[in-house]
């Protein structure tokens, strides 16, 4: 029967027979296989590790969400990350959210979206606030899902078993049938105002649905209270989902219930918003306040706010196609990976997750000095040894193993300590209190096999040898910091000092390496050595390789960071692993082979940040051991947020497989086309592109390359994704290709490839018919102008020839005069500038040339990535110098300190300045702070010693007082100027004379 015009189509309930639920249940199963079909090829998350071994990693509002609130997650062919948020839906490819601005109306408004799901064609079906039901498509423009109901406000989207979608709108319930057209179901309208919070097809055809007061069962064209013949209380309803074995899982205010065989049973008690059964049959649930839940094999665990999970859940949960864990809270997205980095931080019992160093003792035992003293890890359970109830704490920042199996542990105010390896673990100070050792800030220990133990300090290297100290062990050796020692298997000590380096050979002798000079490097960090006698040292520029007598630096122009490297790890699987306050970076043996035979100008890196898993990108340095390799071949490294434990095997492993790569915008003259595989282009046209490759696993992993083939002779390497620009481009076929690799990168065989050709027409003047009319008009032109020119020429050249005569013996007057005047002038600008930026009384840059001088030095640091330290200088008690002999003598003093400074912190890299009175700035680019302190230091002492005679009988001495410190990220001139100042009070307080950090 056909229905009359203006009547809207409809379809009849499904209708459930005995007969067909076998078949049913299959073709549910088919539907979803062919949904995964795009996924099998991905990795999953583990499902032998514990949950806790998982990363928790969070995304909010700072990191470029519209929103932290988050209402839906999904993901559409090309693997982008789709999040829908109160102010509107971004797209996120690992890196970057970008906005969907197809969906915002014309004024820019952004709209609040609460739905999310794939679309048949590759693009995503969105439900945007005022708009309804939208179809976003891969290329084009959005528009309604449904063309009979273009505000069809969609509220709930479950697969059918049959694969079609079943739609629950605010107005009744709907089917999103192939090729867009959207049908109202007979009876649906029953669901009208039922606010549905969760809708699942169940395999025997009827639909459940949650709402606000409970669960409810639309069958067979009836809605009918399913909640109360089930026993589940009332409440509201907000997660279904039926498993292969046929048990449906419920949640919502009355918490977790599963209903198995007819039976319903409460599994947990609390509240929960959201539901998902994982690819490996794990359920997670999104528990109301900051817990994840996970249940596999009867077994439940817990991710809560010691994972770092925050803010209350929204019911937003989904697995993406790399088998990550998606959830949305009131704080922003977060993902639950299990890359091949994880954290060990407070959460695991860690005292104190500001971490400096670490090391495993031969019992297996993980000892962890940091920022609170001294903990043991024994097992998985992690115990505080140090400080003990009525001891006096400090921060551990060095460790060595000891020969009775213990460890001895360098301190920052407490000296030297030694821990048994026993149960107990008994904490005995290396010296009495009244030692000098016993105050001295340790940064490297090494007891060698005659039992002496080397000790690196602040103001040295010391050795205790007998139960004695011994003050100056190697004479000779500068008395610098010294921040890590190694001993190599032909019995060389190797001394890393922060200023230089030394070896004392197996004979005594001791050889002092001049930085700069005898090695590439100013300090030196730590050591490793392989076994056939190569040394690696870490350095302040780069990685050094010292093989037969001779160094070779590895550093920025071989692509690293440009930040100082601390520890030096190696593997079983050939590589290098280095960590700096940029992360820690893997280093193939073979990209190192490939700059050594000039096959590469730069390493092929593979680093690791936050997103990768790691607590903290800040990988702790400066003492040693900064990292470990632990006896089961994981790397552990000590970072400001926790242990960054590395598992190279996993590493290895995860970052193979394709990668999603797309080519998303194509843009001529700077209007935006649909990104098709090919397209036509005017003469002159201007052509923008756009390329991302798609790792929400491991985003810090791809490499790309591209090439315009026919104009391009190489290919451009990048190593994030971004935008390229062509203009001028030649007429004729061309042809764009970008290829993603994972570090390091394999360009031969790349993870995927794409291309996008162009059909580039030639300009008008390039046709062969404006081609030859060109020519003959220009022959004929050039005839008349040639005859005309020569008449021209040769009337101009005769008056020219006696005016030539005339005008050159006044040019040569004038020309005299005004050489005098311009070198009078060029004298006078000289003076001036001089004196407007400089002290008369020192010849300093004054204030003004100052501030100016930290400005420019703050945008090169930013522009460069390197480090830059400012202190105030003070002197001390001046106000004396000038009551008891006059101002004349303190301008003598004033004028003699400030020919000091510039003699002692004489550098292309230090600026110095007085900024009135007796105060003065100085300004350390590429400089990191301990090395200001250095230089800082030796000054304060140069000063201490200097004399300056008021008259014939006496002489005076002056100090002074410092207060530096290192610009942190972004930090402006007055942020700088405030802190270096709050250090010079410092200074001031704890009685002059001295250097202060802030």
């Amino acid at each position: 029967m056909n229905s009359m015009p203006g009547m809207e189509a409809s379809i009849p309930a499904a209708r459930a027979r005995p007969m067909h639920r076998v078949g049913a249940w299959l073709l549910a199963c088919a539907c979803a296989c062919a949904w995964l079909a795009p996924f099998v090829h991905a990795a999953t998350l583990d499902p032998a590790l514990p949950a806790e071994r998982y990363t928790v990693t969070r995304w909010n509002a700072d990191d470029g969400l519209p929103h932290s609130q988050i209402h839906a997650i999904g993901q559409d062919a090309d693997g982008f990350l789709w999040v829908s948020t109160w102010e509107g839906t971004v797209r996120f490819d690992g890196r970057e959210f970008r906005e969907v601005g197809r969906l915002a109306p014309a004024d820019g408004h952004r709209l609040a979206s609460r739905l999310l799901w794939p679309d048949a064609d590759g693009g995503m079906l969105v439900g945007v606030e005022h708009l309804g039901l939208m179809r976003v498509p891969a290329t084009g423009e959005a528009r309604p899902a449904c063309d009979r109901f273009p505000v069809l406000e969609a509220v709930r989207m479950a697969r059918g078993i049959d694969g079609v979608p079943w739609v629950a709108a605010r107005d009744g319930l709907y089917r999103l049938l192939p090729g867009g057209d959207c049908t109202r179901v007979e009876h649906g309208e029953q669901l009208t105002g039922q606010d549905v919070l969760a809708l699942m097809q169940h395999a025997d055809g009827s639909l459940w649905a949650g709402n606000r007061r409970g669960l409810y069962r639309w069958h067979e064209g009836r809605l009918e209270a399913l909640g109360e013949r089930l026993g589940l209380p009332p409440g509201e309803v907000r997660g279904l989902a039926q498993t292969g074995e046929g048990d449906v899982w419920i949640v919502g205010d009355q918490g977790v219930w599963r209903h198995r065989e007819g039976r319903l049973e409460q599994l947990r008690g609390e509240r929960a918003e959201g539901l998902l059964q994982d690819r490996q049959g794990a359920l997670w649930v999104a528990l109301t306040d900051s817990q994840v839940l996970r249940y596999r094999h009867g077994q439940w665990q817990l991710l809560d706010q010691r994972h770092g999970i925050e803010g209350f859940a929204s019911g937003a949960l989904f697995e993406g196609r790399e088998g990550l864990v998606w959830f949305g809270t009131t704080h922003g997205l977060f993902r639950i990976a299990d890359g091949p980095v994880r954290g060990i931080g407070k959460q695991h019992g860690l005292a104190n997750d500001y971490v400096r160093s670490l090391l495993q003792t031969a019992d297996g035992q993980a000892w962890i000095g940091h920022s609170g003293g001294l903990s043991r890890m024994r097992g998985s359970a992690i115990e505080p040894v140090f400080p003990r109830a009525g001891m006096r704490g400090s921060s551990v920042l060095s460790l060595a193993r000891a020969a009775d199996g213990g460890v001895w542990a360098g301190t920052y105010n407490r000296g030297v300590l030694h821990f048994g390896a026993g149960p107990q673990a008994p904490a005995t100070p290396l010296a009495d209190d009244d030692s000098p050792l016993s105050t001295e800030q340790v940064r490297a220990l090494l007891e060698d096999p005659v039992g002496t133990l080397w000790i690196g300090t602040e103001r040295g290297l010391v050795a205790w040898r007998d139960g004695h100290l011994d003050p100056q062990p190697l004479p000779g050796l500068p008395a610098l910091p010294v921040r890590t020692l190694h001993r190599t298997a032909a019995g060389e000590l190797w001394i890393g000092l922060l200023g230089g380096l030394a070896r004392r050979e197996p004979d005594g002798r001791l050889v002092v390496l001049r930085p700069g000079e005898d090695f590439p490097a100013l300090s030196a960090f730590d050591f490793h050595a392989d076994p056939d006698g190569t040394l690696w040292i870490a350095s302040d520029r780069g990685l050094l390789r010292h093989r037969d007598g001779t160094f070779r630096l590895y550093g920025h122009e071989q692509g690293l960071s440009g930040s100082a490297l601390f520890r030096v790890l190696a593997d079983d699987l050939d590589n290098l692993w280095v960590s700096s306050n940029g992360g820690v970076t893997r280093i193939p043996r073979k990209a190192i082979d490939a700059v050594d035979r000039g096959q590469a100008t730069r390493l092929e890196l593979q680093a690791f940040e936050r997103d990768d898993g790691m607590p903290s990108r800040q990988a702790n340095g400066g003492s040693a051991p900064a990292g470990w390799r632990m006896g089961n071949g994981e790397l552990w490294l000590p970072t400001a947020a926790g242990i960054a434990v590395f598992d190279p095997g996993r590493v290895m492993e995860a970052y193979r497989g394709e990668v999603s790569l797309v080519v998303d915008q194509v843009a001529v003259d700077g209007v935006g086309r649909d990104a098709a595989s090919s397209h036509a282009l005017a003469a002159g046209a201007r052509l923008g592109l756009r390329f991302t490759g798609i790792s929400l696993r491991n985003p810090g992993s791809l490499r790309y390359r591209y090439r315009m083939h026919g104009l391009d002779h190489d290919w451009i390497e990048a190593a994030q994704a971004g935008e390229v620009s062509y203009t001028n481009l030649p007429p004729g076929e061309l042809r764009f290709e970008v290829q993603v690799a994972r570090a390091p990168a394999d360009w031969a065989h790349p993870a995927n490839v794409v291309q996008v050709r162009f059909e580039v027409a030639p300009p008008w003047w390039r046709r062969p018919w404006a081609l030859l009319a060109g020519i003959v008009g220009a022959g004929l032109l050039l005839a008349g102008v040639h005859q005309a020119l020569g008449r021209r020429q040769r009337q101009r050249a005769r008056v020219l020839e006696s005016k030539v005569e005339q005008r050159t013996q006044e040019l040569h007057a004038k020309n005299r005069q005004l050489e005098d005047a311009s070198r009078q002038r060029e004298l006078l600008m000289e003076q001036l500038v001089h004196q407007a930026s400089h002290d008369p009384l020192t010849g300093l840059p004054n204030r003004r040339a100052s501030d100016q001088h930290l400005a420019g030095a703050i945008q090169q640091a930013d522009a460069s990535a390197r480090p830059l330290c400012v202190a105030i200088i003070d002197l001390d008690r001046f106000k004396h110098v000038n009551d008891r002999y006059g101002h004349q003598v303190g301008d003598r003093v004033l004028a003699r300190v400030a020919l000091q400074l510039q003699a002692s912190l004489r550098s292309a890299t230090v600026f110095v300045g007085r900024t009135g009175g007796e105060e003065f700035l100085v300004v350390m680019r590429e400089t990191g702070l301990a090395q200001a302190i250095a230089l800082l230091e030796r000054a304060s002492a140069e000063v201490a010693v200097m004399q300056v005679a008021p008259n014939d009988a006496n002489t005076l001495t002056c100090t002074i007082s410092v207060g530096v410190v290192e610009r942190s990220r972004q930090e402006g001139p007055d942020a700088l100027l405030q802190r270096a100042d709050v250090a010079l009070y410092e200074a001031k307080r704890q009685g002059r004379d001295r250097v202060v950090a802030g």
